[in-house]
């Protein structure tokens, strides 16, 4: 995935990838807030995590506040892994994965689709809204879990996606609204908290 990037990695995503890195590969689960201004690349430390869980056989969910936000993530994250994406169909490269993405606004057919490739693990990474906590979305496996714009949900919805998984997953949840260090741990006790201070080259 790296190789496929345009543009070298900041030093700290690399940092920030590593730490998260190391983590996932802990038998006990995850739970980091990864906190940086918009463009300071959250995304893509998000990414490379999950990956790292889809090539150990697990599935990763993203979950946005917004049907806009969940659309543009599968855009982005599409268009980065290039073949990657691809799982399952011509063209995919050979360790590719599928993103499978479930909102409220799916028609019956591409919903009916996505909750297939998430239940039979076929998508590796499934990208949606608070559709992703009603009762008959199900995944194989579900290893990690990653919440964007963290203040926009409660600790009961987090526990809500967590609990789909047979064994407590990795919990990676971002936000670009600065939080200081004493109130993200008032507010988000169980979290352990990395933040991005770079932004990647040519953006201001």
């Amino acid at each position: 995935f790296d190789s496929h990037l345009p543009f070298p990695l900041t030093e700290g995503q690399l940092q920030v990838g590593q730490e998260i890195g190391s983590e996932l590969a802990d038998a006990h689960p995850m739970h980091r807030l990864l906190q940086g201004e918009v463009g300071s690349g959250k995304t893509i430390v998000a990414l490379r995590a999950m990956l790292q869980v889809v090539d150990s056989g697990g599935q990763a969910a993203l979950l946005a506040p917004t049907e806009v936000l969940a659309q543009q993530h599968l855009r982005s994250m599409t268009a980065m892994l290039g073949d990657l994406a691809g799982g399952g169909m011509l063209g995919g490269a050979e360790d590719s994965t599928r993103l499978a993405l479930i909102t409220g606004s799916l028609g019956a057919k591409s919903r009916k689709q996505a909750l297939l490739d998430a239940a039979s693990g076929e998508a590796g990474i499934v990208i949606g809204t608070h559709a992703l906590l009603e009762d008959h979305v199900n995944f194989a496996d579900l290893g990690l879990v990653v919440i964007d714009e963290q203040h926009r949900f409660g600790v009961e919805q987090r526990a809500a996606l967590s609990s789909k998984a047979e064994n407590p997953p990795h919990v990676l949840v971002m936000t670009a609204t600065p939080i200081p260090r004493t109130i993200a741990m008032t507010v988000f006790g169980d979290l352990d908290t990395s933040t991005l201070t770079q932004l990647p080259a040519g953006r201001a």
